[in-house]
């Protein structure tokens, strides 16, 4: 096991140890948030836990179902009591999300909870606000959103799939554009880019409670 997988999985227990009985949680995407979610199934299925998980991506929704965690969508709960989800990006004062393209789902779980928590091994740590920017627009749109999105920096492209021609399509249907930019206001970029006609969501979260980041022994808080 690398030293990074091993950081991922401090992390992932360190966020356990809030998880209550009879919580609704919200369930985030990618790799750490993944061993959280095998090890939640693992203590729900020891002591006989009353979790219902709200999955923020069709991944995470087998996932959950395959380890046989019950689920629900947003719209079938009154109330997220905690969300543990990972980022690309942390930093003291915001993080960016949306690598593996569930931004807008992570965005509605997150932020509908009572409690977000963010889960991150070392290497995701950085001093400022810098990186790959994800915003998620409707179809229609993404020939003027990109002309916008060029005020924010020179580096604006769509996500193509690997593995079929053309665009990457996300779990709602819409396309990515990814942008190379140094947030320096987080909070402030984050509204700027949500009022951009088109644009769906953006991976700069600014809402979070804390971020807690694995290490080879245990964890810190960010």
């Amino acid at each position: 096991m690398s030293s990074l997988e091993l950081e991922k999985i401090n992390a992932a227990k360190a966020a356990l140890e809030y998880v209550q009985d009879g919580m609704i949680l919200g369930l985030g995407s990618g790799t750490t948030a993944r061993e959280f979610i095998k090890l939640l199934a693992e203590r729900v299925k020891k002591e006989k836990l009353n979790i219902i998980g709200v999955p923020s991506s069709f991944d995470t929704r087998i996932l959950s179902h395959k380890l046989g965690l019950s689920i629900a969508e947003a719209d079938e709960v009154d109330q997220i009591d905690l969300a543990i989800d990972g980022a690309d990006v942390a930093t003291k004062t915001g993080l960016l999300k949306g690598g593996g393209g569930a931004l807008t789902r992570e965005k509605v779980v997150a932020y509908a909870a009572k409690k977000f928590i963010c889960i991150v091994d070392s290497s995701k740590v950085k001093e400022r606000l810098e990186g790959k920017v994800v915003v998620e627009v409707v179809p229609f749109a993404y020939n003027t959103v990109m002309k916008e999105l060029y005020k924010f920096s020179k580096k604006v492209g769509y996500r193509v799939a690997d593995e079929k021609i053309g665009p990457i399509i996300t779990d709602n249907g819409n396309f990515l554009l990814d942008v190379e930019m140094f947030v320096k206001d987080p909070k402030r970029t984050e509204i700027e880019l949500k009022n951009i006609p088109g644009v769906v969501e953006s991976g700069i979260f600014t809402k979070f409670d804390k971020v807690i980041v694995g290490t080879k022994d245990e964890s810190r808080i960010l």
